[in-house]
């Protein structure tokens, strides 16, 4: 049987890992491993998947902060068909698949890339409502539901929501938006995409306020840049449980957006997108508009 591991880094996309029997998976935080987990309470060599009498079993190899199946601390267990593990605060989502329903995910990525190159090209044909194009497409992308587009408006030095999808531009501030404005502004100051597919596990998110009222689960945030400039970002979230977003959707999230990015400039000055309506300003340009560190 194959097996499929699914890390979730923090602030990042999740890492999946397909499994053939006679493989082992070594764990931990060490460059040297084949599943890398930067996390501080993750040993460099932390433990390891194998298989053994037709069942799969995980080691700790002597780890400082031990290893978990679902919950339950182990030196050399049998795991579960499907079940969550943990190495030291870092968890893990663990499932076991025959040919069939493991070929039937691989063609889920195909179709998902499909699905990419199609609203490329949707986009391109697009004169009109542009921005609105461009969210729809990250957010079907991502698996969310809502979103919103920012763009820089030079003329007022702010940036300001050119399209929004499920939200009130109206409530698109700081005091009233049920999702994470401090994600879109760490992403407008260091020009890096922001992924959280577990926002209850994230400190520095889950205590928000906004985001416990917006009960939010998933989160994705992605700059759109101007050559070395960032000019704008694209935010997605999603509530209740979902796909989680990996290294492969926001592989296809950067490819999209950045071919989106170019015909979003050529049509920046135009007088369509000049006249959009101008929504509720919800980030400081000058504070934010630093772009990525050289």
């Amino acid at each position: 049987m194959l097996a499929r591991l699914i890390a979730y880094p923090p602030d990042a996309a999740a890492v999946s890992r397909w499994l053939q029997p006679d493989e082992r998976l070594r764990i931990g935080r060490d460059p040297a491993c084949d599943l890398v987990i930067a996390h501080p309470s993750v040993s460099r060599m932390h433990a390891e998947l194998y298989h053994q009498d037709d069942r799969w079993r995980l080691r700790d190899l002597g780890s400082k902060n031990g290893s978990f199946v679902d919950g339950i601390a182990i030196t050399d267990h049998a795991v579960p068909g499907d079940c969550w593990l943990r190495f030291g605060d870092s968890h893990c989502d663990f499932g076991v698949f025959d040919a069939a329903q493991a070929e039937a995910l691989r063609g889920r990525q195909l179709a998902r890339r499909a699905l990419s190159q199609a609203l490329v090209r949707k986009v391109s044909q697009q004169a009109d409502s542009l921005p609105a194009h461009v969210l729809r497409g990250v957010v079907e992308l991502a698996g969310c539901s809502r979103g919103f587009l920012l763009l820089s408006d030079p003329r007022i030095g702010e940036f300001t929501v050119r399209a929004s999808l499920k939200l009130d531009p109206d409530a698109l501030d700081d005091r009233a938006f049920s999702g994470s404005v401090g994600a879109v502004q760490s992403v407008l100051a260091d020009g890096k995409p922001l992924v959280v597919n577990d926002i209850g596990n994230e400190g520095w998110l889950a205590s928000r306020a906004s985001v416990i009222t917006g009960g939010l689960t998933t989160l994705v945030c992605l700059p759109l840049f101007d050559g070395r400039c960032v000019f704008g970002a694209v935010y997605a979230d999603r509530r209740g449980p979902g796909e989680p977003v990996t290294e492969f959707e926001l592989e296809l999230l950067s490819a999209f957006t950045e071919s989106a990015t170019l015909y979003l400039l050529a049509h920046r000055a135009m007088a369509s997108l000049d006249g959009a309506p101008r929504w509720q300003t919800i980030v400081d340009r000058q504070t934010a508009l630093a772009g990525p560190a050289p």
